[in-house]
């Protein structure tokens, strides 16, 4: 490309009468216009052209710049726009340079995703020439319409960068069409309702101080809503006796004062509905003592600790069985932290009941990482039987530093009772990412794309190329239901990926929508939305804020933002209902989304930035609204999260003491590290699963309840959120209602 002289720069001026001639003749021609990306340089679009100068700098108008020695590599044309020194915020648009208005007329209407070109430091937009927001960094303005009228925007150099002052740029637009929604059909929607795994009760009985027993189980959303239950006893050879008067009904959980000492006893419940009382269920066992312990455990078959747990039902007795994957280590991807993998990852299964079924080692073609090594555990195929889904390799293909970076790759289900291979299909390929460490990010998620039965999700790639397949699992076969890529949808999706994965049903059609990260899939695999923030470190998607309708999503976002580095979108349509208005440098890790202040309505959301060393160095906890309620707490990254005493908030995870906020009070205490957040057993409220070596424990509230709900595991958002605990990042798994604005 010439530099242009400055005639030339002038004849430019004229450039757009031969770009709507272009345009015409595109569109006489038939050429479809809605799949191609659309620039316009700044220059060609935009007046007062009195606004400007060429090629030359002054303090009240903007240079039109073509004299930079390496012009041509930095500016779409070799101009750019370039406004006088800008060393702080203006008080008024008369300062500085005018404002620029820019109008674009031949442009086919529809929808598009906008860019601004050349963004570096601060820049003032508007789309009224009245409202104005800052722009910095990327230059993405997110999704906007085009109508008959075509496009207008307003440009000026009112904002001042806080950390390298000096001028602004204003180099092109760039309209890069939404694709057609309906480009992909919708999957068929089968006869029947939701297809969903039975449960039992889940009774469980753990012994108080004092020798007292608690005993808790589930309510189940298919009871009628005047159930109440009594509580029986067995010891020994005598027959059960109820222990309840009446039956009860605020609660599902019941406190024996007075067990027989010394010896064990077997509690069950019995449901009471239109004055009938029902079958008891499946019975626990527990002996009284004068020492508390508020976890059962499954010992493992051998002395390691496990890094991830899956939660599902493997043999379909309505009770929830574990499938881990051990050693507790982790390789990452990233050049500064890779390691070769000293040894393989290998899959464990185990019944409730302690029964040790089967081991799966993935190889030396899986290494040992999170982002190698994705797992998931669910009833795919609707029989009440829970698959396991892995990513697997064959042989050994290392090259000489120990990279997997060749040989075939494959999605995987296993039995879940035996272990065995029941199907496997092609991964998405590795060959399509720039890098290795971009090519050795893989996740799956289980949405219900029909409505009706569930879909595996499989995913590779975060930080830039995305690739993503899903697939039905029926009849012992794998049937792959669509693909799709980042570039399906331009820009905006590129690099959107999160840490972790979430599903939910967020227009209203029953069918769920991918989230992942800053950008959403719909039902039928087009995108829906993209935020532009880019890629998420964390993502909370819930009813955050009840003050308003649907669903909302808390980021924090890894990439450098000038704003918006925590922030509060609409999960329906991706708009930003507020953000932190200041730089942050790299949002870092799990974060935390959870009501756990009484005082306040809605969701609190906690986030925390890093210094070059990656030590949290600043810290914000908002309420649900965006307010800045602490930014002095010493919760690091986050704190985990987890519904334990009596009330509707949820407490907080701090070392191995489980305490209330705000007044540290210790309400339950635990040992190993936690691997787990899930509704396993009891009522309402949540365990926690420890990995200890050699053995896997099930800690759970032995407080008395207030109140009652269905048992969260039956809530579709908390259900996926509790399945993709077994890979990426742990967050704690957000419910469908703020359980306190009910």
């Amino acid at each position: 490309m010439r530099r242009l002289a400055v005639s030339q720069i002038a004849c430019r001026l004229a450039g757009l009468c031969a770009l709507v001639v272009l345009l015409d003749l595109c569109l006489l021609a038939g050429t479809t216009f809605g799949q191609q990306i659309l620039r316009f340089e700044a220059e060609d679009i935009t007046e007062p052209k009195d606004a400007w100068q060429v090629n030359r700098s002054s303090d009240d108008k903007w240079n039109l710049w073509s004299t930079d020695k390496d012009a041509e590599k930095k500016w779409s044309g070799g101009v750019v726009l370039r406004s006088p020194l800008v060393l702080k915020d203006r008080v008024s648009a008369e300062e500085g340079a005018p404002p620029l208005h820019s109008r674009v007329t031949q442009i086919p209407p529809g929808k598009y995703y906008l860019t601004l070109g050349g963004v570096g430091r601060p820049i003032a937009v508007s789309l009224d020439g009245a409202s104005w927001r800052k722009i910095e960094g990327s230059g993405n303005l997110g999704l906007i319409e085009v109508g008959q009228e075509g496009f207008q925007l307003w440009v000026d150099d009112r904002f001042a960068s806080t950390t390298n002052p000096g001028a602004c740029y204003y180099d092109y637009l760039e309209f890069t069409p939404l694709p057609d929604p309906n480009r992909k059909p919708k999957l068929d929607s089968p006869a029947g309702k939701r297809v969903e795994e039975p449960l039992g009760r889940g009774l469980v009985a753990l012994p108080k101080e004092g020798g007292a027993i608690y005993v808790g189980w589930r309510l189940l959303k298919q009871d009628p809503g005047d159930v109440a239950f009594h509580v029986y006893r067995k010891t020994g050879s005598q027959p059960p006796i109820r222990l309840t008067k009446e039956p009860i009904a605020k609660t599902t959980d019941f406190v024996d004062m007075a067990p027989p000492a010394g010896t064990p006893a077997e509690y069950s419940v019995a449901p009471v509905s239109g004055g009938k009382e029902g079958p008891r269920s499946e019975s626990a066992a527990a002996e009284p003592s004068a020492k508390a312990k508020n976890y059962f455990s499954i010992k493992l078959d051998g002395d390691h600790t496990f890094q991830k747990c899956g939660i599902a039902d493997l043999n379909g007795d309505g009770v929830y069985d574990y499938v881990i994957k051990q050693p507790n280590a982790n390789i990452d991807p990233y050049e500064k932290y890779w390691s070769r993998s000293p040894d393989t990852y290998k899959i464990e299964a185990y019944l409730a009941d302690g029964t040790f079924l089967w081991r799966y080692d993935l190889g030396w073609a899986i290494e040992r990482g999170i982002w190698y090594s994705p797992i998931l555990v669910y009833d795919l195929d609707g029989d009440g039987r829970a698959e396991v889904c892995l990513k697997a390799g064959q042989g050994d293909p290392r090259d000489a530093d120990g990279r997997v970076t060749s040989g075939p790759e494959y999605l995987v289900v296993l039995d879940g009772m035996t272990g065995k291979e029941r199907a496997r299909a092609d991964w998405p390929n590795r060959a399509d990412f720039p890098s290795y460490n971009y090519a050795s990010r893989n996740q799956m998620a289980v949405a219900y794309l029909d409505g009706k039965t569930p879909s595996l999700v499989v995913v590779r790639g975060t930080y830039n190329v995305i690739q993503v397949r899903a697939h039905e699992y029926r009849d012992g076969r794998l049937r792959e239901q669509w693909r799709w890529n980042d570039a399906e949808e331009g820009r905006g999706y590129r690099g959107q990926g999160a840490h972790s994965m979430h599903a939910a049903d967020i227009d209203g059609d029953g069918r769920d929508e991918i989230f992942l990260g800053s950008a959403v899939l719909d039902d039928n695999g087009v995108g829906l939305w993209s935020t532009g923030l880019g890629h998420p470190d964390h993502h909370y998607v819930g009813d955050i804020d009840p003050s308003r309708p649907g669903l909302e999503v808390f980021y924090g976002i890894e990439s450098r933002r000038a704003n918006n580095g925590c922030c509060l979108v609409d999960a329906a349509t991706g708009e930003i209902l507020w953000g932190l208005d200041r730089p942050t440098r790299h949002i870092h890790s799990a974060g935390m989304c959870a009501d756990i202040d009484a005082s306040l309505p809605g969701i609190e959301c906690y986030a925390s930035d890093t210094d070059a060393e990656k030590k949290s160095n600043l810290r914000w906890l908002f309420d649900a609204k965006g307010r800045i309620l602490r930014d002095d707490l010493d919760w690091g990254f986050g704190p985990r999260t987890v519904f334990w005493d009596a009330d509707l908030q949820r407490e907080l995870l701090r070392g191995r003491r489980i305490v209330k906020y705000p007044s540290g009070e210790t309400v339950g205490q635990i040992e190993g590290s936690v691997v787990g957040f899930a509704d396993v057993v009891g009522d309402w409220r949540e365990e926690l699963i420890t990995t200890v070596a050699g053995e896997l424990r099930i800690y759970t509230t032995t407080h008395p309840a207030e109140d009652r709900r269905v048992c969260l595991m039956q809530d579709p958002l908390y259900r996926i959120d509790v399945c993709i605990q077994a890979m990426g990042y742990t967050q704690c798994p957000m419910t469908t209602t703020c359980f306190a604005a009910e």
